[in-house]
């Protein structure tokens, strides 16, 4: 069985980087496609894009559609994450059982399977509850194990160019996938479109069957610098999620009065105009640039915050906010979570790392969706929780570049 090393993805998977002066010999992105066992996970990132893209947006979206008001949707979305907070503690032992890869797996057939129950919610009611909690199980499950898979199955010295490789196919699909939803959404009953979305889940975990599946070990403690960093980066990073997609998301769907055609349809305008961007941030991260590449990118994300902030109520501004904010993603992921993945593999265990690192991202994106809904249901309108995610980017920023003294 494919078990933990310290640096398994460039010994056991893929031939060293040839490297002269800081600059790589070879084409630019031979780094994605070079790693064979990798590969499937590009292939696996496009199913479940559809699922991202035309799924969970919409999920929101048709909750309020469906008579809930945004503070409750918003603090649905909070419930739903504090709960991944206890139920991440499953995670440790079922990996330890069934493997990293089957924990991914099993994250998407319980996810894949609450979708289908959003079409029977109208209400504040039990179903709504039952919803949230194949959602939270699954996520937790399947997030954890994702991101552990991904750190242990990739290379440090391509980390960039895999993880861009990952956005590019992100951001392909999700040219058609929320055309798809809004489409199906608009047009049929809303069984059928969440039906597709769970199946699409589902199918998207086919291509890591045929990767390896790697043990985790019995007992490993994780350094106690790491542990806390990355708790406060994730911390971050949730709340700038809170802010720069779920309130976001909400706001948009508002603004487009509540029409999922043209909801769809922005979405795509948006995969449109992000599509290539990450592939040069990945090879600029390989030749050692990461530090300013987080920089570039931060700073990025934050002018986007504020665009959304100051754009999101007016049709015209925002869909050119949207469309603004897909084009600079790329960049800031790529950035974000290469460097992310890197810190997980200074681990001896990157899924007992991911568990840590979720649990902060879990409890910022809570806090973020709650004050959102306190905002809102006081009156204050989207503005403020939007433009919130400005402080989040920047306490992110600061601790990842501390990130870098954890190499010293």
């Amino acid at each position: 069985r494919f078990v933990y090393t310290e640096d398994v993805g460039s010994s056991s998977l893929s031939s060293p980087t040839i490297a002269q002066g800081g600059k790589f010999r070879q084409s630019p992105f031979m780094g994605i496609f070079k790693n064979k066992t990798f590969n499937l996970v590009y292939y696996h990132s496009g199913f479940q894009a559809i699922a991202a893209h035309g799924g969970e947006a919409f999920a929101m979206a048709y909750l309020l559609k469906a008579g809930l008001p945004a503070p409750l949707v918003l603090l649905s979305v909070a419930l739903m994450f504090t709960s991944r907070l206890l139920f991440r503690m499953l995670v440790l032992p079922v990996a330890k059982r069934i493997g990293v890869r089957n924990g991914v797996i099993v994250g998407l057939a319980i996810e894949g399977a609450g979708y289908p129950l959003l079409a029977f919610i109208d209400t504040a009611g039990p179903l709504l509850v039952v919803y949230l909690l194949f959602s939270a199980i699954g996520s937790s499950f399947y997030w954890t194990c994702q991101h552990s898979y991904v750190a242990l199955v990739g290379d440090k010295e391509h980390a960039g160019a895999q993880t861009s490789g990952m956005a590019f196919v992100d951001t392909t699909v999700g040219i058609g996938a929320p055309i798809m939803s809004g489409l199906l959404l608009h047009y049929f009953p809303p069984l059928v479109a969440f039906s597709v979305v769970g199946l699409a889940m589902w199918g998207s975990g086919v291509p890591l069957l045929l990767g390896p599946n790697p043990t985790v070990p019995d007992e490993e403690e994780l350094p106690g610098r790491i542990k806390n960093l990355a708790r406060i980066i994730m911390f971050a990073d949730g709340l700038r999620a809170a802010s720069h997609h779920f309130i976001w998301m909400l706001a948009l769907f508002i603004t487009l009065s509540t029409n999922f055609a043209a909801f769809g349809g922005t979405l795509a305008l948006a995969g449109i105009a992000g599509a290539v961007m990450g592939l040069f941030t990945g090879r600029f991260v390989d030749l050692g640039n990461a530090r300013r590449a987080l920089q570039v990118g931060f700073a990025l994300v934050a002018i986007s915050v504020a665009v959304k902030a100051f754009g999101y109520n007016a049709i015209w501004s925002a869909v050119l906010a949207n469309a603004f904010s897909a084009l600079i993603w790329p960049i800031f992921a790529t950035a974000n979570n290469s460097r992310v993945y890197n810190l997980s593999r200074m681990t001896k265990c990157p899924l007992r790392y991911n568990i840590v690192a979720e649990g902060g991202w879990d409890l910022g994106t809570a806090v973020g969706c709650s004050f959102a809904a306190l905002m809102i249901y006081l009156g204050f309108g989207f503005f403020w929780p939007i433009m919130f995610g400005v402080v989040a980017v920047m306490l992110g920023y600061w601790a990842l570049a501390k990130s870098f003294e954890l190499e010293t």
